[in-house]
């Protein structure tokens, strides 16, 4: 028998297995368990001295919490992220900051009940066309957590990604049904879109004069003043968000309203009102 030579890259102890597993610095293996149909890996961070972010005094641990998270399934095995955290605490006692407590967005953001890595899977998952209930039942986790991860995710994707907002000089807003709320109730949507490169910009959670008025108003000078269309149906709500908002850029109404109100009404003459709409002047 050949005897293996002892050059060959394997990690046999198990800590050190683990650590592979996790492969962040800084960061120890507490231990491995299977707890049912589950797997829990528990570990905790190498910190050193901490000062205190308010008066730079040392700072001292106050408590040692453990925080569960929803991390990527292991051969199957739905993984549970168990993290003991160190909450600090300031010794000074003029200082306004009592108690903090430390974190590390490699391992798991705030407000977030997935590790990072299992949130950013998940985001691009959702963005690749699955439905959250999908990647939930994937992970064995509920619908909010999920989805409350991909959301933040979300936006930080959107607040990083300046190229759909710079390229355009036409965009359109319209409005979708969201969600039932009641019988007679419907929520809904204001859908931002590049019309030039068909690409969505942003979604609203409102298709109110205000909100929609709102964002335009938060984009930069430079946007704004790129933009020569508006596309919209034939929605006063939009009509005025242009009009006061994006006064320069011609209002344009998409061909499938203008074919669904002559279907409507055939013999109605629809008048256009300053500023001039491009694309139709009136419906015969």
């Amino acid at each position: 028998m050949t005897q293996q030579p002892r050059s060959t890259f394997v990690v046999t102890d198990h800590s050190e297995i683990l650590q592979a597993l996790v492969g962040l610095k800084d960061v120890d293996v507490v231990y491995l368990e299977r707890r049912g149909p589950e797997v829990e890996l528990a570990i905790e961070q190498k910190v050193g001295l901490i000062h205190c972010p308010a008066c730079g005094v040392t700072a001292q641990v106050k408590d040692r919490p453990l925080v569960r998270y929803i991390d990527l399934p292991v051969y199957g095995s739905p993984m549970r992220l168990c993290w003991k955290k160190h909450r600090m605490r300031c010794v000074n006692r003029s200082c306004a900051r009592t108690s903090w407590v430390l974190r590390d967005h490699r391992i798991a953001a705030k407000n977030c009940l997935l590790t990072t890595r299992a949130a950013k899977w998940a985001t691009r998952q959702i963005g690749d066309g699955r439905t959250v209930k999908e990647v939930a039942a994937e992970l064995a986790c509920d619908w909010h957590t999920v989805n409350d991860a991909v959301t933040t995710y979300g936006a930080a994707l959107l607040g990083a990604d300046r190229k759909r907002l710079n390229r355009t000089s036409a965009i359109g807003l319209d409005e979708t049904s969201f969600v039932r709320l009641a019988q007679n109730r419907t929520d809904y949507a204001t859908t931002v879109a590049d019309v030039e490169h068909h690409q969505i910009i942003d979604i609203l959670p409102s298709r109110d004069y205000l909100e929609v008025a709102a964002w335009i108003d938060k984009q930069p000078k430079s946007w704004k003043e790129r933009i020569e269309y508006g596309a919209l149906d034939m929605s006063n709500t939009y009509a005025a968000v242009y009009s006061v908002m994006l006064p320069h850029a011609a209002q344009v109404v998409d061909p499938f309203h203008v074919i669904s109100v002559r279907r409507e009404a055939p013999c109605c003459r629809w008048r256009v009102r300053d500023p001039p709409l491009r694309a139709v002047a009136a419906v015969r």
